[in-house]
C-alpha cells in the first residue's frame, strides 16, 4: 500500500544531488514543516471525510461479501458446495490486498485526480453487473476480478490519502476514515435484509449501485483539495534533488529484516481478520439459525469495530502505533478464538 510508518513523503537521498547536506538537511525539516502545516487546514480534514466514503464501499463491502456469499448459497447457486462459493468472495478480497502492491506507487505518482475515477467506473458498474449475473463464472469475473480491481484502487486511495497529508494525528485520521469501512458493514447487510426479500437480488444490487454511485461522487469532491495539500512538500523533494518517485513496484524495501518481518505479520493479521469477516453468515447458517441472523451479526461486529479504529488511533499518537498494534493483536486473537469457539452452543445471543 502506499503508506509509511513513517515520515510521509521523503524519498531515499539521490546521492547524485550536488546539495550541500545541510541545505538537504534544512530543505527535509521544510518539508516536515509543510506536512505540519497542511494537515492543520479545514481541506485537509474534508480529505479524511473523503478518504471515509471511499472506504465506505470498499473495505465496508468486502466486511459485508459474507451475506451475498450466503444468499448466493441459497438461491442462485446452490447447487454449489460453500467451499465453491467461497472461492467468488475469496478471489475478490484477494485481489483487493495482492494489486495494492501495484496501486500503491500508481497513487504516489499520479494522485487521485486521475485513479479515483478510475476505482469509481470499475467499482459502481459492479453493482449493476452483478444483477444480471446467473452463472458461476459471472461472478467469478464481475464481483472477483472486477471487484477486487476496483477495490484495489479504492482502499489504496482511502488509505494513502491520509498517509499523504498528516503527521502528527496521522493515528486519528486514519482512524476517522477507517470508520468508513465499518460505517459501510453496518450498512450494506441490514439494507441487504430488508431489500432481498422485497426486490430480489436484481433491484437489490442495482438499489446498492446507485448508492455506492452517490459515495463515490461526494468522496471525489472532498478528495479534490487533495492534489493542492501535497504539491508544496513534493515541489520541496524535487528542488533538493531527491530521488523521483516512480509507478514501478520496488521491492528493494524487503532487503531489510524488520521491514519483511512486520510486513508479514500485518499480513497475516489482516488475513484473519477479513477472513472470519466474511466467513461469519455462512458458520451462521450452518449452526443452524437463520440467514438474517448472520446479517444481523456482521452489522453488530462492524458496528462495535468503529470504535477499535478511532480510539487506537487515538491512543496511538501519543504512546506510539507500533505499541497499540501489539495490545490490538492480542485482543484480535481473543475475540476471533471465542467468537469461533460459541459456534458449538445453540443459543443465538451466545453468538
Amino acid at each position: 500500500m502506499a503508506t509509511s510508518a513513517g515520515h510521509r513523503g521523503i524519498p531515499k537521498t539521490d546521492h547524485t544531488s550536488k546539495e550541500p547536506p545541510e541545505n538537504q538537511s534544512e530543505a527535509l525539516n521544510a518539508i516536515i514543516e509543510d506536512e505540519f502545516v497542511a494537515e492543520n487546514q479545514r481541506s485537509a480534514w474534508i480529505c479524511v471525510i473523503g478518504s471515509f466514503l471511499f472506504l465506505m464501499p470498499s473495505f465496508g463491502f468486502i466486511q459485508s461479501v459474507g451475506t451475498v456469499q450466503a444468499y448466493l448459497q441459497e438461491n442462485q447457486l446452490e447447487q454449489y458446495s460453500a467451499r465453491d462459493i467461497g472461492w467468488i468472495t475469496g478471489v475478490y478480497t484477494f485481489l483487493t490486498m495482492f494489486l495494492g502492491i501495484q496501486t500503491g506507487p500508481l497513487v504516489d505518482v499520479f494522485g487521485t485526480t486521475y485513479l479515483a475515477p478510475l476505482a469509481t467506473a470499475c467499482t459502481v458498474p459492479m453493482f449493476f453487473l452483478l444483477a444480471e449475473c446467473r452463472i458461476y463464472w459471472h461472478f467469478i469475473l464481475c464481483l472477483g476480478v472486477l471487484g477486487g480491481i476496483g477495490n484495489a484502487f479504492s482502499t489504496t486511495i482511502g488509505i494513502a490519502v491520509i498517509g499523504k497529508i498528516f503527521h502528527r494525528r496521522r493515528g486519528l485520521a486514519m482512524g476517522i476514515a477507517l470508520a468508513g469501512s465499518s460505517t459501510g458493514g453496518i450498512i450494506f447487510p441490514l439494507a441487504l435484509r430488508q431489500i432481498f426479500p422485497m426486490w430480489g437480488w436484481r433491484w437489490s444490487m442495482r438499489a446498492l449501485g446507485f448508492i455506492v454511485l452517490g459515495i463515490m461522487l461526494l468522496s471525489m469532491a472532498c478528495l479534490s483539495p487533495f492534489s493542492r495539500l501535497v504539491s508544496k512538500a513534493q515541489d520541496d523533494t524535487r528542488s533538493i534533488g531527491l530521488s523521483k518517485k516512480s509507478a514501478a513496484m520496488d521491492f528493494s524495501a524487503f532487503r531489510s529484516v524488520p521491514f519483511s518481518l512486520i510486513t508479514g505479520a500485518i499480513f497475516l493479521l489482516e488475513f484473519v481478520i477479513f477472513g472470519a469477516t466474511a466467513i461469519l453468515p455462512t458458520l451462521v447458517a450452518w449452526a443452524g439459525f437463520p440467514v438474517e441472523s448472520g446479517y444481523n451479526m456482521v452489522a453488530i461486529l462492524n458496528g462495535l469495530s468503529s470504535l477499535g479504529r478511532i480510539l487506537p488511533g487515538l491512543v496511538g499518537d501519543h504512546v506510539g502505533h507500533f505499541n497499540i498494534l501489539l495490545v490490538m493483536v492480542l485482543f484480535t486473537l481473543i475475540s476471533t478464538a471465542a467468537t469461533l469457539t460459541v459456534f458449538g452452543s445453540s443459543r443465538i445471543e451466545a453468538l
